[in-house]
Parts: structure tokens; sequence; C-alpha cells
């Protein structure tokens, strides 16, 4: 609610996007020292830089394990290993992630408290993406700016509650204003080090020849980073790290459910993620072919894949949306269904108290998507 009404009040600020911009800022700077409580990842992504902070590597045993093997009150892990929820899990976090908190930790120092320390620190980065969206879109509205400026899962999820996805937002506008070809293929290559998902986007890049060239040791190298850090045990993170998001992990999905449900009946539910995922690469693969989408700009590219992973994925957190808000800034005047997204974001939460409530939120998820997927399919059936 106060996203979507406030939106008619940054018409106040006019013309004067200085203003606007500040006030912004000044929304982000009132959440930081706000404890975790809505997510408990920042316990595990803190846990794992102090390893990293300590020479000690994070992937190789789960934290459970290690506390028969450090002495974990020497490294302050106590408390943390006591808050998070992945004690037996292996870290899914990339090399790049846990520079990034552990500079975070480091930062924490200055300020007497490490949570705060990264508070500070995304609250620089998304700082920086506000001054970095007018950039890209310096003739828009401030009502646009707004489906990200005042976003409250990127003001919550991202800076209060320490979610690194605000270092993709980063990351998507340095490509998205790149003018060369080096600097594509680095933005693209940062960005594949910071989450796995990331790698969907090759889909949505449009090269000839020799920047497929280019772009094809860029992939690989970026590919043996991650066998090296996070898949150095391709078993142990298949059954207790990113493969659980395969076979066994499943929160707020929107589409994945309708696989459960079928598979259910005949004893194969923990199939639904798998099957959801091939679903979502045959259509990431058939989009790809559609002349169409490469006649879109990289920004709405992206908003298509990006959209069918969240549609497909088995895992829907919160904070999986806020690179979706970026990319729908540039449709503009979205601002009725970023707030109907936000709420069914926040709305998912119910699953914590019961997990019957799973069913509201979906039905809820399918009418409110649904309709707005239909008014989309006849405006491109009219204008194609």
């Amino acid at each position: 609610m106060y996203f979507y009404f406030l939106s008619d009040l940054v018409l106040l600020f006019g013309k004067k996007f200085y203003f606007f911009f500040l006030y912004c800022i000044f929304l982000r700077m009132v959440v930081v020292g706000s404890p975790a409580v809505w997510s408990d990842d920042i316990y595990r992504y803190l846990f794992d830089a102090k390893l990293f902070l300590n020479g000690i590597s994070p992937y190789h045993d789960t934290p459970a394990e290690l506390v028969g093997l450090v002495n974990t009150k020497i490294f302050g892990l106590e408390f943390l290993i006591s808050k998070m929820n992945s004690p037996n899990y292996f870290s899914v976090y990339p090399f790049l992630m846990q520079c990034f908190f552990s500079l975070g930790t480091l930062f924490g120092l200055v300020f007497g408290n490490q949570f705060v320390g990264v508070q500070v620190l995304l609250l620089i980065f998304d700082g920086l993406n506000l001054f970095l969206i007018r950039k890209l879109y310096p003739e828009i509205k401030n009502s646009s700016y707004w489906l990200y400026f005042g976003n409250p899962i990127v003001l919550v999820e991202g800076v209060s509650q320490m979610h690194p996805e605000i270092l993709l937002v980063t990351v998507f506008l340095f490509l998205f204003l790149a003018r060369s070809v080096g600097s594509r293929l680095v933005s693209f290559f940062i960005l594949t080090q910071l989450k796995l998902n990331t790698f969907l986007f090759t889909l949505g890049m449009q090269w000839n020849r020799d920047g497929w060239k280019r772009m094809i040791p860029i992939l690989i190298v970026s590919l043996v980073i991650w066998k090296l850090t996070v898949f150095s045990d391709y078993v142990s993170q298949g059954s207790a790290g990113i493969g659980l998001f395969f076979h066994s992990f499943r929160f707020a999905g929107i589409l994945e459910p309708i696989f459960y449900f079928i598979l259910y009946l005949f004893d194969g539910e923990y199939l639904s993620g798998i099957l959801s995922f091939l679903t979502l690469i045959i259509l990431l693969v058939l989009s790809k072919r559609l002349d169409l989408f490469f006649s879109l700009t990289l920004s709405n590219r992206f908003l298509i894949l990006y959209s069918l992973f969240l549609l497909f994925s088995p895992v829907i957190h919160p904070w999986y949306w806020i690179p979706w808000f970026l990319f729908v800034i540039e449709k503009r005047n979205e601002v009725l269904l970023v707030s109907l997204v936000s709420f069914i974001a926040f709305l998912s939460y119910g699953l914590y108290v019961d997990l019957n409530f799973m069913y509201i939120h979906w039905m809820i998820s399918i009418l409110v998507l649904g309709f707005y997927g239909k008014k989309q399919i006849n405006y491109l059936r009219k204008t194609t």
C-alpha cells in the first residue's frame, strides 16, 4: 500500500530529480541497523566470510562438520551457526560473493557491527544503482523510477535483510550501459560469478561471430572458477547444496506446483523441480529462435528470460524479484503490476507460518500474473 499510493506523491518533486534521489537514499538509510528478522541468510553469508578471511575454504565442509574441526569460539562462529538455517548444507555462494561479504565484515569493524557494515556497503551499491538507472533512462518520469527506487522488496530484502541481489542490479546496469564489446564481456563475466542462474542470460546476448569467439572463453573461465570453488565436490553439492533446488527445495513456486501435483499421483513428486527446469530450458531455447525476441532491447530480452525463470523455478524467495524490478522499469507505468508482485512476494512469508497457506499464495499468484500475462499476449497479437 505504501508503494502504490506513494507513487502519486513523487509528483511533488516535479522535475527536481536530485531531491527525489535524496529522498530515496533516505528511505534506504532508515533501514540500516535493522536486525535480520525476515531472513536468516545473512548468518550463512557472514559465516562463510569469516572462514574465507581466516584462510579456510567454505566449500569443503558443512558448518555442522566444521564445529568439530576448528575452534569456533576463536573465530566467533558459534553465534552465526546458532542462527542459520543451513548448518548441514554445503555453501552455494560463489567466490566473488565471498569476497563481497568478507569486505562487508571488514567494513563492519569501522561501525563495531558486522551487520551494519554489510548494510552500509549495500546502501552504497544501491545508491550507485539509482544513479546508473537515471543515466540509463534519463528521460522517464519519476513515477517510472519509483518502480525500483521506492520498491519495498528492494528496501527490505535488499538493504535491510542484506541479500546480494543488489549487486546483480549494479552489474546489469553496467552491462546495459556498456558501449564496447570488451566492457560488455567483463560485465557479463562478473555477472556469472555472482549467481549461477545468471548463465541463462547468455541466451539474451546478441553477438556476431567474432563476439561469440570472445564470449565462449569468458564462459569457460567462469565455469572453471565455479568448478574449483562451489562445485569442487559434485556429489556434495548435488545431495546437500545446489542440487537441493532441483529435487528437494520448494518455496512459493508459480508453475512448478502443477508438475508437483501431477507427479504426486505417481509418487514422483521429487522430480517436479527437474521437470519444471527442463520445461524452462525448452522455452528459453525456443524464445531465442524467434526473430521477434532479438528485435527487443537487451533489457526487455532479459525481462522475458528472467520472467520465465521465475515462473518455472521451484523456489522463489521475495528477493529473487529485485532484478526483475530493474528490467520492468523500461516498460514504464507499471506501478500496479509491480505493487501486486511486491505484495505476492511478501505474502510468501505466510508459508513459514502454515504450509497450507501455500494453496492461497499459489492461487493469488496464478490469478494476478495470469491476468497480466493475458494482457501482454493480447498486446503482442495485435502488434505482430
